[in-house]
């Protein structure tokens, strides 16, 4: 069966009906090469995207553990600088007092992370809209 017009006309059936078959057989094919494509658009688009976050986690690590042997550092310093500073407080309350501080900015952020965590979207929106559309018309066209 080819797509050469009236001229190729299948055994028994009139040249309208060919042309009505071979139409309906495209739109059908398109539409599994439409589905095709979208699938293959979605998968590259996950792939990207973990390639990304993997990228990211790379980069986030290195900084999480350069920045913990640099607040490590500046809380010794902090608490020998407190103890400079206010000679009546006990070494172990200077101490306290740098932890404690720490301690709040690191919950402080904690909590925003987890607020931006919940914002984000791991599943390629986009893509799926548009493949669920595509099935939608398949399905509405073929009842």
């Amino acid at each position: 069966m080819t797509r050469d017009g009236p001229s190729a006309t299948m055994p028994g059936a009139s040249p309208e009906q060919t042309t009505m078959t071979e139409l309906v057989a495209g739109i059908v094919s398109d539409a599994q090469t439409l589905i095709k494509q979208q699938f293959a658009m979605l998968r590259a688009e996950i792939k990207e995207e973990v390639r990304q976050t993997t990228a990211a986690g790379k980069c986030l690590s290195i900084g999480v553990a350069l920045g913990t042997v640099g607040v490590l550092f500046l809380a010794i310093a902090a608490v020998y600088l407190l103890s400079w500073l206010a000679p009546e407080l006990a070494l172990w309350a200077c101490w306290a007092i740098v932890g404690g501080v720490i301690l709040a900015c690191g919950i402080a952020a904690f909590v925003v992370g987890l607020q931006r965590l919940k914002a984000v979207t791991p599943v390629p929106e986009k893509s799926l809209n548009a493949l669920q559309e595509n099935l939608s018309w398949i399905a509405n066209r073929q009842s």
